[in-house]
């Protein structure tokens, strides 16, 4: 683990007070009150709103308690009362019970939030009883935690030499989080110390391996150990497992299977005409060479979603000339402190101020919690001729002005860079000077289709060919191939790719499919929360522990089966559906034509599109007339 020194640092008042200085004030506030109790606190307003005296009243307050009081002490989770007291300090006012349950476990100051129990013990399990878990990434960790801390047996089979998941795969440039650290990690394991505020890709890989390692998972994984088929055998309850190892087929067997697989585990390599003739060199960012030096390279990046907007910047540095490829303009916007080392006076602060990790973990998702508004169309301020809704509205001409700040007002890149959809229609992108390395002398901005390839370089419809090394396709992954290319066989035969041919992938709150007795999958369809307070990590746990309550329900009524019925699927995904046809992703007038949230059938694909804390209490309350228990 990497730890910011400041044991040789001086700890005075100088240094505390440049400590509260860099925090986050909100999350200063809440670990001050909780501690204090003091009315002065509670009556203050959000950072935003501090006028000059009542943050240096705040600021005061806090040098002055931590002068007497700081050291490396834990803070318990507050009584119900006073923590909704603190979260309705944020809120500015009254939260409803499924608010509330969606956002108390965030600051995390239980042992293991989320985290399913047994109801009264654990009972003796069946003889030989087994839970294969399928990916050794974010989610199939997670879950190898909660049957670890329920003590059911499992094996954890990853297809790779290692752990990691896209955290293995992805090596390019640059590759980090674009969400702060702290809240891209799970709330069981307190006060990590991430040395970025957007902890680079291999500080993540050593994150995993750090988990895998304290929470006993690793003697539970098997690498190199490639799914390639698991079919439900009815007459013994039990899925079989065709796993290929060193160039073998084995059989493992499991009464239950967690798909931990991921979204983005299948790279999408894109095929352009005449491409054997090239004679340069293809790279996909997921599979990025060891021995790739740019330097003084020509070089082509295809595509300007997250991974291309991070691999420019760096690869501008070394190359002698980049021409990036932009099929669809992208939103692209600013991150505070991304890219930025955390100071040694933050980490003193998290390591020594009770309660201000687990509110600065909070706050860092709290701008978040109203983002749910800006998918759901205004009809009055549109028949005004507003643009869908004012908040949207307003982040548009935010974001243009950003674009034309940070193209220094060259009209020929803003003409081609500002889209013509709305905001938050497409995944947000994260800007990692990608805008400003737009400007640079060896950087191309090319608009125009690629027609083929030919042997030195790309021809674009318009005739011209651009002579390049290394073409960098930068084009994403196969998000719709969910849990592809294995091969799952449900009850009766059926395959899940026949399950899902009709319209695409579906499945009962992302986890369960009708037929598919002790299955489970994690960031499956439909399930990518709209950011609304929890990082992925978070929904990883949640996930993880609903599959587990379902095994729980299961073993302790010495029952062998646990299937979504037809009815409740069904019931859901109309519902779903309805739901999804009223938000920004299917609207003409603001949604792109081409948006991987969006399946070919025209149906929403990826996220849930439910309000943030409903999709919460489904994900954590068991609607138990649902399921088949037998």
């Amino acid at each position: 683990m990497n730890k910011i020194q400041y044991m040789e640092t001086t700890i005075d008042q100088d240094f505390i007070r440049r400590a509260i200085e860099f925090a986050d004030l909100d999350a200063v506030r809440l670990a001050l009150y909780q501690s204090t109790g003091d009315p002065q606190l509670a009556a203050l307003p959000m950072a935003a709103q501090l006028d000059l005296s009542a943050r240096a009243l705040l600021v005061d307050k806090a040098v002055a308690w931590l002068e007497r009081h700081a050291g490396p002490a834990t803070i318990d989770e507050p009584p119900t009362e006073q923590l909704r007291a603190l979260i309705e300090l944020t809120t500015g006012g009254p939260t409803s019970e499924t608010e509330f349950e969606f956002r108390r476990e965030i600051p995390a100051f239980t042992d293991f939030p989320w985290i399913t129990t047994w109801t009264d013990g654990k009972p003796v399990l069946p003889e030989g009883f087994q839970v294969a878990v399928i990916g050794g990434g974010f989610s199939g960790i997670a879950m190898g935690v909660q049957l670890s801390q329920l003590g059911i047996p499992y094996v954890l089979l990853e297809r790779r030499h290692e752990l990691g998941g896209t955290w293995s795969i992805n090596r390019y440039p640059d590759i980090r989080v674009d969400t702060i650290s702290i809240s891209y990690e799970y709330g069981f394991e307190k006060n990590y110390p991430w040395s970025e505020y957007f902890a680079r890709g291999s500080e993540v890989w050593q994150y995993l391996d750090y988990i895998a390692d304290k929470y006993n998972v690793r003697p539970h994984m098997q690498f190199s150990s490639d799914v390639k088929r698991a079919a439900f055998d009815e007459g013994r309850n039990l899925w079989v497992l065709e796993v290929e190892r060193s160039q073998r087929t084995e059989i493992v067997e499991a009464n239950a299977i967690i798909c931990a697989t991921g979204t983005f585990a299948n790279p999408n390599h894109p095929r352009f005409d005449d491409q054997e003739r090239y004679e340069g060199r293809i790279v996909h960012p997921s599979r990025w060479p060891d021995d790739l030096d740019l330097g003084g390279s020509t070089v082509a990046i295809v595509g300007n979603g997250s991974t291309g907007v991070q691999l420019l910047a760096p690869i501008a540095e070394e190359a002698a000339r980049v021409h990036v490829f932009q099929r669809t303009p992208q939103w692209i916007s600013p991150r505070d402190k991304y890219g930025k080392p955390m100071e040694p006076e933050i980490r003193w602060l998290l390591d020594n101020f009770p309660g201000y990790w687990n509110w600065a973990r909070y706050m860092a998702t709290h701008a978040l919690f109203d983002a749910y508004k800006f998918y759901l169309p205004d009809e009055e301020w549109k028949a005004k001729g507003g643009f869908f809704n004012p908040m949207l509205e307003n982040l548009r001409e935010n974001l243009v002005s950003y674009i034309k700040a940070q193209t220094g007002g060259r009209q020929d890149l803003i003409d081609k860079l500002v889209p013509d959809y709305a905001p938050f229609a497409r995944r947000p992108v994260v800007d990692n000077g990608w805008y400003r390395a737009l400007t640079r002398d060896n950087v191309e901005l090319v608009t125009d289709r690629i027609a083929r390839l030919t042997p030195k370089g790309i021809e674009t419809a318009d005739g011209r060919m651009r002579e390049v090394e290394v073409i960098v396709t930068a084009t994403g992954f196969q998000v719709m191939r969910y849990l592809w290319p294995a091969q799952f066989v449900g009850r009766g035969g059926i395959e899940i790719a026949d399950a899902w041919s009709s319209d695409g992938p579906r499945a009962y709150i992302g986890m369960m499919v009708p037929r598919f007795p002790n299955m489970f999958i994690l960031y499956g369809p439909n399930s990518q929360p709209l950011q609304s307070g929890h990082g992925l990590p978070s929904w990883y746990v949640i996930w993880s522990a609903y599959a587990a309550k379902c095994l729980v329900q299961m073993l302790e009524q010495n029952k062998s089966r646990v299937e979504v019925t037809d009815e409740a699927y069904r019931r859901y995904n109309e519902a779903l559906d309805a739901k999804a046809a009223t938000m920004l992703w299917l609207q003409d007038e603001a949604a792109p034509e081409k948006n991987y949230y969006v399946n070919r059938f025209g149906r929403l694909q990826v996220n849930a599109p439910w309000w943030g804390p409903d999709y919460h209490r489904m994900c954590t309350q068991v609607e138990w007339d649902d399921l088949d228990i037998t």
